[in-house]
């Protein structure tokens, strides 16, 4: 799954795949280039980019993700 979302006025194209137990392994990329990879958990598919865009933000808010 991949999804474009805006994140502090930039976009970035995140993509998600299943890794079992309700756990998606999610990147992040700003075009070519990888910006991170990390896990989130999320009841269904729905629910994985808005968990994944919540802890995106949140890593750049508290300075985890140089960008």
């Amino acid at each position: 799954m991949e999804r474009t979302i805006n994140v502090n006025g930039s976009a970035y194209t995140f993509s998600a795949t299943y890794d079992g137990d309700s756990q998606y392994n999610v990147q992040v990329h700003s075009g070519d280039k990888l910006i991170t990879m990390f896990k989130v958990a999320a009841e269904s598919e729905q629910d994985v980019f808005a968990a994944a865009q919540a802890r995106f933000k949140a890593d750049v808010d508290i300075g985890n993700v140089k960008l």
